[in-house]
């Protein structure tokens, strides 16, 4: 009997072994999907958790942009070409952050919806995200025709002071026209004319026509040279250097209006002592010097 008990016992560790061994490869097939599906699991998760932070982040950003956006369109002050190509630039960059985050939230959708562990909380956020994305569509496109609207507004105005820079312009140049006939005329009736030479020389000149025992001298006949005089400024000329110790003014220049000083070396000078009056009867001076 004690023979057959031992093959007895052997068999039954054999089948008690085997039995454990199925049991373990059962336990570490159940322990190597456990594995995978918290693998899986993680993966979605953290998919899930990058593409919130993402949206999250881009609204974020539109949010720091649009700040600016509302306050141009809310000021009263003009867009200048900086500010435009600034506003410009927001506006785009606003443009492509709603673009990425509608096609961020499109896909948390599909993760979601594709995930086995949805949660009431999560379907919440998609929805509030949703939401977002839709007021902040709006707004923008709202910021943006008020800002057209003020641009318009802008170009007008600038129209406007266009048109009076234009008038302005006008009156300016009508005003310097008007300026330079006023000093035309002003240095006209200042310009005068002056010659000194000997009767010889003023003769030649066909400024003094004439003279002798029967017959007159007169001055400054219709053909006279105008070329040989000198033209002065009145208000500035006050005396003429003769070179000559005798002299004699031929025009008609009032007596007491100017004098005839002799220098040291003899030579006389001619001194007008009152401008208006020396020149109130001609503007064309002559003397003849010996």
């Amino acid at each position: 009997m004690k023979k057959i008990l031992f093959p007895l016992a052997f068999v039954f560790v054999l089948v008690s072994s085997c039995s454990d061994s199925a049991k373990m490869k059962q336990l570490q097939e159940q322990n190597d999907s456990l594995v995978i599906a918290t693998t899986e699991r993680q993966a979605e998760f953290d998919d899930l958790l990058s593409t919130l932070n993402e949206v999250e982040d881009g609204f974020q950003q539109i949010k720091d942009a649009e700040n600016y956006l509302v306050v141009q369109a809310q000021s009263n002050t003009d867009i200048n070409k900086s500010t435009k190509e600034k506003l410009a630039g927001d506006i785009k960059f606003i443009q492509e952050t709603l673009k990425n985050n509608k096609e961020q939230i499109e896909k948390l959708q599909k993760l979601y919806d594709s995930s086995k562990n949805q949660t009431a909380q999560m379907k919440k956020t998609i929805a509030r995200l949703n939401s977002e994305l839709e007021s902040k569509s709006a707004l923008i496109a709202s910021l943006q025709s008020e800002l057209a609207k003020k641009d318009v507004e802008i170009a007008d105005l600038y129209q406007s002071v266009a048109d009076l820079a234009g008038t302005v312009d006008n009156l300016t140049e009508t005003t310097e026209t008007q300026q330079a006939q006023i000093k035309q005329k002003d240095d006209d009736l200042n310009t005068a004319y002056y010659v000194f030479g000997t009767n010889k020389e003023l003769k030649d000149e066909s400024i003094v026509d004439g003279g002798g025992l029967f017959k007159g001298s007169k001055l400054l006949p219709e053909n006279f040279n105008k070329e040989y005089f000198t033209k002065v400024d009145i208000r500035k000329f006050k005396e003429i250097q003769l070179y000559a110790k005798k002299a004699k003014v031929l025009s008609n220049m009032p007596a007491g209006s100017y004098s005839l000083e002799k220098g040291e070396d003899g030579n006389l000078t001619l001194k007008i002592t009152d401008s208006a009056k020396f020149w109130s009867l001609a503007k064309y001076l002559v003397i003849q010097v010996d």
